[in-house]
């Protein structure tokens, strides 16, 4: 019986979604590293990653700065008219940075972990990641404009 209908529909995710190699799909599925490698060429899962990274990266920059256009507009109306953002634009900011700090903290959950993963095979010691500042940002930003 072969494996093929059942694993190589989540070997594809792996690959492509979680950016795993093919020998970590290997040993995770248990099957042959030439299996993988037969159904990556064949599902042209190359392609689809660099698809779905690059999809990542543009709704992650878009969302970067939308935030950052909106919050540049309501403090230069502040600056230019001492006019306080609306209470939809304060709330908007407030929920993507939200929103945004979350994703980058995935973002360097996930690189940690696949770099522990990546090191713990080959031994190397993990670099330190760098701590967010999105938070930080958006307190100066509503200080500025609520503190004056």
């Amino acid at each position: 019986m072969t494996k093929k209908p059942e694993y190589e529909p989540i070997a594809a995710q792996y690959f492509v979604e979680m950016q795993m190699t093919v020998s970590q799909i290997a040993k995770r599925l248990d099957v042959s590293e030439k299996t993988i490698h037969n159904w990556k060429k064949a599902g042209g899962w190359e392609e689809k990653r660099k698809r779905y990274l690059k999809s990542q990266y543009s709704t992650n920059q878009t969302l970067y700065e939308l935030l950052g256009a909106i919050s540049k507009n309501a403090l230069d109306e502040f600056r230019m008219n001492g006019t306080i953002p609306d209470q939809k634009t304060c709330y908007f900011i407030m929920a993507m940075t939200d929103k945004i700090a979350k994703l980058k903290q995935y973002e360097k959950q996930e690189a940690a972990e696949r770099i522990e993963e990546l090191t713990s095979q080959t031994g190397e010691q993990q670099p330190e990641t760098q701590k967010t500042d999105t938070q930080e940002m958006v307190k100066k930003f509503f200080d500025a404009v609520i503190g004056g």
